[in-house]
């Protein structure tokens, strides 16, 4: 029973009630937009207690539900409006979809001019985390596109000249997230990668130059932390690519729910 309750109003879409206050806790049902429910007037965390029906209660994040009987009119205006809205009806922050720009530094590595090369090189990408990103189902994923354009720049220092070329990577990911409240989280996961490198090169003393290809199958490990801010993640992270060779990386993302 909650002995210091009131009602409160389901503003979002789909509202999940946990069975501790816990985001990682069994889910226990899920309430549709504008249900009115008995909650509790005090809060454990991110979380209201709610009544499911008599002898029965869970927890209901309060971006999910607000305090107060509001009418539908409202509630299509809030979410119409949902930057003069006190709450927007959001997703609990793990389970809202991303998608983005990320700016990557990866102290990447060739087996190359006989031995192993390995240059600080800046990559551009595009990133989509969360469940239901690429397909549905219940596992939270991340997805990388990330590019390069030049030759890393160990050609320039053992061959006198630059070159061109790119550095294509594409890596999936399989997440696990740790909910450390409404805005924030920790994450950490595992997937394949694969790499395709072009360059165009010049060896001293030779005019014409040659093309050096090379596309590799590995796997990348990452983990970090993720930051809300209204409809934005920032998730900053670190990565380490196992692949002909194994080297480290470090980024950020910027990403806008969808």
């Amino acid at each position: 029973m909650l002995a210091q309750a009131q009602r409160g109003t389901v503003v979002a879409d789909e509202a999940q009630v946990y069975k501790d206050p816990d985001f990682d806790a069994p889910v226990m049902t899920v309430l549709k937009q504008g249900q009115v429910m008995a909650i509790s007037k005090g809060k454990k965390g991110p979380f209201f207690k709610v009544r499911l029906k008599p002898g029965v209660t869970g927890w209901i994040s309060d971006a999910e539900i607000r305090p107060g009987v509001i009418d539908k009119e409202q509630l299509q205006e809030d979410s119409e409006n949902p930057d003069e809205a006190e709450y927007s009806g959001k997703k609990p922050f793990f389970a809202t979809r991303y998608r983005g720009l990320s700016l990557n530094f990866i102290d990447y590595a060739e087996d190359t001019m006989g031995g192993r090369r390995n240059a600080q090189t800046s990559f551009l990408g595009l990133n989509f985390h969360g469940y239901n990103t690429l397909f549905s189902g219940d596992i939270y994923t991340e997805t990388n596109i990330l590019f390069h354009s030049g030759a890393p720049s160990y050609y320039k220092d053992y061959t006198g000249d630059e070159g061109s070329g790119y550095i294509v990577i594409l890596n999936f990911l399989f997440q696990t997230v740790l909910p450390k409240g409404k805005d924030f989280l920790f994450f950490y996961g595992f997937g394949p990668m694969l790499k395709y490198s072009h360059f165009e090169l010049r060896l001293p003393g030779v005019v014409d130059p040659f093309s050096a290809d090379d596309m590799t199958l590995g796997v990348l490990f990452n983990a970090g932390i993720s930051y809300r801010i209204k409809r934005v993640s920032i998730r900053p992270d670190i990565k380490y690519y196992w692949e002909k060779e194994s080297y480290f990386g470090y980024g950020i993302t910027a990403g806008l729910d969808f």
